[in-house]
């Protein structure tokens, strides 16, 4: 993942509702094995979501990968020297429904058409996502936006060199 990249997670609300009654605010991830770990499996389990009408959307946002496509897996990427969006979905090897669903955003993109147009997706189909620290984001710019400027990403943007000196002292980052 490059440092200029915001990383979300898709969970249904519906399933979220399900599993716990309510909208938390967050919801647990783990970092301990050195890779983003979280139970999202759990709350798409719950909806049994199809994935056959979004990953049709996917395709008009975003073209696919040249790799990791199969049956219960879809990738897709968009990369040149400026910009660097992506989009995975994992579907169950039973019955084919969402298991994971992430994507990440180049936050140097002008405009941010991507994240906009994963917004209007999340929107469209009642999602929330969620960031690396489990906060669960209601799909809405300005939510975003705010998040975003507390990213690890963000502060890459805004000043390397201080991203890199923070690294270097230990100071924990977003």
């Amino acid at each position: 993942m490059a440092v200029y990249q915001y990383y979300l997670e898709v969970l249904p609300k519906e399933g979220i509702l399900k599993k716990h009654n309510l909208i938390p605010s967050h919801i647990k991830v783990s970092t301990e094995t050195g890779y983003f770990e979280s139970d999202s499996e759990l709350y798409w389990n719950e909806v049994k979501y199809s994935s056959e009408n979004i990953i049709t959307k996917i395709d008009s946002i975003i073209d696919r990968a040249n790799w990791g496509n199969n049956k219960t897996s879809f990738e897709w990427k968009r990369y040149t020297e400026t910009l660097d969006n992506d989009v995975s979905i994992y579907l169950n090897e039973s019955d084919f429904t969402i298991k994971e669903f992430s994507f990440r955003a180049d936050l140097r993109e002008e405009n941010l058409e991507f994240l906009k147009n994963m917004i209007k997706l999340a929107n469209e189909n009642e999602w929330f996502f969620m960031d690396r620290n489990g906060l669960l984001i209601n799909p809405n710019l300005e939510e975003l936006i705010n998040n975003i400027l507390k990213s690890n990403a963000y502060k890459f943007l805004e000043n390397p060199n201080n991203f890199f000196d923070d690294l270097e002292k230990n100071k924990p980052i977003a």
